[in-house]
């Protein structure tokens, strides 16, 4: 058999330790009752470092940080967000509207288009279509000509024709002469 206790074996193994008596059960029971709360009151008085100016001054300190943290937590981060997604949110409307006023042209444009009249109109300005029986006859006014040139030959030449050219054209009164040979 096992040397524990000989009236109920247990799983258990207490070595060689005999068996407990009811006095010294409560005598150890009310021990631990008793010390418990008396060290820890005795600990709580004897904890010089609670009334230690720095340890006051670090709690406070600990305690401020905590205070800012949980206002920052609770009040600046849903605020500063709100003003984020406020602005988001004017930027997309004003997308919106310009989205919905091409979108307006555009189906004006369709419609425009869905008729005979649109649909020639829009062969004459993008293909040059004509009727038969037309001439088309585009007249746009000349580009101005790059007169400052190089001071040497062949561009010498080229400058004396465009400064007698001008005269010409000051000289005329019809306007398509400077392009007269």
């Amino acid at each position: 058999m096992f040397a524990c206790h000989v009236e109920a074996c247990s799983p258990r193994h207490n070595g060689g330790v005999g068996k407990r008596t009811a006095k010294k059960t409560k005598s150890a029971q009310k021990r631990v009752k008793v010390t418990v709360p008396q060290r820890i009151k005795t600990w709580v008085a004897d904890a010089s470092f609670l009334n230690n100016p720095a340890f006051k001054l670090t709690r406070n300190i600990g305690l401020g940080v905590l205070a800012v943290t949980f206002v920052v937590a609770l009040f600046v981060f849903p605020i500063r967000d709100f003003f984020v997604q406020r602005s988001v949110l004017a930027a997309k409307n004003e997308e919106y509207e310009t989205l919905a006023d091409a979108n307006e042209r555009l189906i004006t444009e369709i419609n425009r288009l869905d008729t005979p009249e649109g649909i020639r109109a829009a062969a004459r300005a993008q293909l040059g279509y004509v009727l038969p029986g037309e001439q088309r006859m585009s007249v746009t006014k000349m580009p101005p000509l790059p007169t400052q040139l190089p001071e040497v030959w062949p561009y010498t030449l080229v400058s004396d024709i465009v400064n007698i050219r001008t005269e010409q054209a000051q000289n005329s009164d019809t306007a398509l002469s400077p392009l007269a040979p």
